[in-house]
């Protein structure tokens, strides 16, 4: 069995670029109105569940999931709300403003179970990055 955990990485920023005039003059920094600009390409991680993940977890893949996403701040869920089965579609989303920059450069993280995962498992790790 295959348990992977699909980790997407995305820096953008919702404002025009900052920078200077020829007189020094400050500029830019306007809302794009919806829209983005892309600071750092999207990037794709891959974690997957091996043995000695399993001795370090004690064979619990789905607590494995919650410490290896926790720290992505991904907690939101796509669905209106996790019942007891979570189909392989769903995701989990989060975001982290730069504490400088603010909406200048945010760093967006969305997380896919994909894989062997059975929907309640998935279940059991949306239901407890949620309320963690």
């Amino acid at each position: 069995m295959e348990f992977t955990i699909e980790i997407t990485r995305h820096v953008v920023g919702y404002r025009t670029p900052e920078g200077f005039t020829r007189e020094g003059r400050p500029c830019g920094g306007e809302w794009l109105d919806g829209d983005f600009r892309t600071i750092e390409p999207p990037s794709t991680t891959h974690a997957v569940y091996d043995e000695y993940d399993a001795e370090w977890w004690d064979g619990d893949v789905a607590a494995w999931a919650v410490d290896t996403i926790n720290p992505t701040g991904a907690t939101q869920p796509s669905l209106c709300s996790v019942g007891d089965a979570v189909p392989e579609r769903a995701w989990l989303s989060g975001r982290y403003d730069d504490p400088y920059e603010g909406d200048n450069r945010v760093t967006e993280m969305t997380v896919r179970l994909t894989g062997d995962w059975s929907p309640q498992q998935r279940a059991d790790v949306f239901h407890a990055l949620e309320d963690g």
